[in-house]
């Protein structure tokens, strides 16, 4: 740990010298001679620079002119904190925008880094759905907060445009390029198997096949993609107070009513996440017990005839049912005990291993009044209602739902195994050193992004001066490629495994987190529209966000394969948005 903080604090260290002289001197050299400048204390005619730091001095020619490098006329900056470098140049600024962006990745990463830590000792309900999503959006949400809270009203009513710029952004990166990213690197061959299509694991034999190739999600992440949909309400709302005066009491009330169903969508996805591992385990324990029931009836048919347990109307055979009883009751008392019944797993289960769970679910399912014995009455019944349950109509499909729930379970049991071994290592350090470490992770992660978060904002605006480049293109093009890159890393990497089950969770994760930016985010930005008395004015940015969020979010709520073309479909639609931004803003006159 301590060789990367050193590291780490070296960099900001150099990062404060280098572009305290880059921002000065790289400015001035692209500057005519006769021209009056300032930046910073710094006159450009002296031979003498000074940084508000410490007031250290270099000294530099006095007579350098570069008379055809004009960029920008004279003008003082303030700067950040007093001591932060600045400049008015486009090459200052922008040196000054990658500096401070990559400041914002590091803290993004150092947060992901302690959250993902937290989760392999802490409880996975609240680390996972709690902490994680919040610390996965802190970063936006910080840049989010500070372009409006500081300055007078009319430079809040301008600054915004950075956070509007992040927050769309980001969400139109996440559901296209990165989307796309995952999809051509997770890419598998699409085959038939079992009369279903589907993907097969860490297979690729027709790379260049755009319909034979592809990827494969689960149920779950189909609902991940429906609550996304529902997370674009409150934009729609905040929207309408537009028909009305944004001044006026009514205008206000609609932004103030979008706000609190996004900080309530935040309150419902965290509960959602907090129980999904539940979810999980039910869904778990519920393949289990089909397994069970659908291996049991099929080692119930090896005994007699397969056609006689259930009649052609798709009744029980009572006397079928009654010879299989008398089978079961080894001591031929009338009665079938847990001995008996742990006897009868061992004998039909392929891989022998009985637990007492299984024998205790076989007597609840059984054992009506619960005696620890059941009766000839019991069974009958019991057998009956597990046919119900497989919904077997016919004996010749029971070989089929069999296969089906075996497939289903060791799905379920294979991932909990992977992520057991992802676990492991060779020395695994201690619990509390763990939560040691990963607590410090996420104080420099924080810290780091509520310090740089204003400067970061100011340099987008500086350099939106500078360029004449409006600084909502700025924030959406570069900013959530520095708030959003570890995520984006780690999912490309993950999804490069080519695995069904890695896919799935990649893509949930970038559902996840576009319904952080939907709620925590917007939520933010929205309360700060409010109590600053702002007026909301982004239908252009309400327009793309919405319509890639309903494209993407329909497209995966609707299907769990994904041929590799409909990557371009998610490609295509990030210079979409930009366009249409800009045909809105200038060209309709939206802006």
């Amino acid at each position: 740990m301590e060789r990367p903080l050193s590291a780490l604090l070296a960099a900001v260290v150099l990062f404060f010298q280098f572009s305290g002289t880059f921002a000065h001197f790289a400015p001035r050299a692209l500057l005519r001679a006769d021209e009056p400048y300032s930046v910073a204390g710094v006159d450009h005619r002296s031979s003498v620079i000074r940084l508000p730091t410490d007031g250290s001095e270099w000294r530099t020619s006095s007579d350098v002119s570069f008379s055809n490098h004009s960029l920008s006329a004279s003008s003082s900056c303030e700067p950040p904190y007093g001591v932060l470098p600045c400049t008015d140049t486009v090459i200052g600024n922008l040196f000054l925008l990658l500096a401070y962006g990559y400041l914002l990745f590091t803290a993004a990463k150092l947060l992901s880094e302690g959250s993902e830590l937290l989760l392999t000792v802490l409880d996975a309900g609240v680390i996972g759905g709690l902490l994680l999503p919040i610390l996965g959006a802190l970063p936006d949400s910080i840049l989010i907060l500070v372009s409006g809270i500081g300055g007078t009203k009319e430079e809040a009513q301008s600054e915004v445009l950075v956070g509007i710029g992040l927050l769309a952004g980001s969400i139109v990166m996440l559901l296209t390029a990165l989307w796309g990213s995952c999809l051509l690197l997770g890419r598998c061959d699409l085959d038939v198997v079992d009369n279903k299509l589907t993907a097969v694991d860490k297979k690729l034999t027709r790379p260049y096949d755009l319909q034979g190739t592809g990827v494969e999600n689960d149920e779950l992440t189909t609902l991940s993609a429906r609550i996304m949909i529902l997370s674009i309400i409150p934009y729609i709302v905040a929207t309408i107070s537009m028909a009305f005066d944004n001044t006026s009491s009514i205008g206000k009330l609609f932004v103030l009513l979008a706000c609190i169903l996004s900080l309530a969508g935040l309150l419902a996805y965290c509960l959602y996440q907090i129980f999904t591992p539940w979810v999980q385990q039910r869904r778990k324990e519920i393949a289990q017990k089909m397994f069970l029931k659908a291996t049991m009836i099929d080692r119930f048919l090896r005994h007699e005839d397969r056609a006689s347990l259930i009649d052609e109307n798709g009744n029980l055979n009572e006397e079928f049912a009654r010879r299989l009883f008398w089978k079961i009751d080894l001591d031929k008392d009338g009665a079938v005990d847990k001995k008996e019944i742990s006897l009868l797993l061992r004998a039909t289960l392929a891989h022998g291993n009985v637990d007492d769970t299984m024998v205790e679910h076989f007597m609840q399912e059984y054992d009506t009044d619960q005696n620890n014995q059941i009766t000839v009455e019991e069974f009958l019944n019991g057998t009956e209602k597990w046919c119900k349950d497989l919904k077997l109509h016919s004996q010749s499909n029971i070989v089929e739902k069999r296969d089906e729930a075996e497939e289903y379970l060791n799905d379920l049991i294979s991932l909990e195994q992977e992520e057991e071994e992802e676990a492991e290592g060779e020395n695994p350090p201690t619990k509390s050193q763990i939560i040691r470490k990963a607590i410090f992770l996420l104080i420099i992660g924080t810290v780091l992004a509520a310090v740089f978060a204003d400067p970061l904002v100011d340099a987008v605006n500086d350099f939106s001066t500078a360029s004449y480049i409006p600084s909502f293109f700025i924030s959406f093009v570069l900013l959530p490629f520095a708030s959003n890159s570890s995520e984006a890393v780690s999912s490309i990497l993950f999804a490069a495994r080519k695995r069904k089950k890695n896919m799935s969770l990649t893509y949930s994760q970038i559902y996840g987190g576009v319904t952080m930016n939907n709620t925590m985010g917007l939520g933010i930005f929205l309360a700060v529209v409010y109590f600053r008395g702002l007026v909301w004015d982004f239908s252009s940015e309400v327009v793309i966000v919405c319509l890639v969020v309903i494209v993407m979010g329909l497209l995966a709520s609707f299907r769990r394969i994904f041929p590799t073309w409909m990557a371009g479909i998610a490609l295509i639609l990030y210079p979409i948005s930009l366009g249409l931004v800009a045909i809105l803003d200038y060209v309709v006159g939206w802006e």
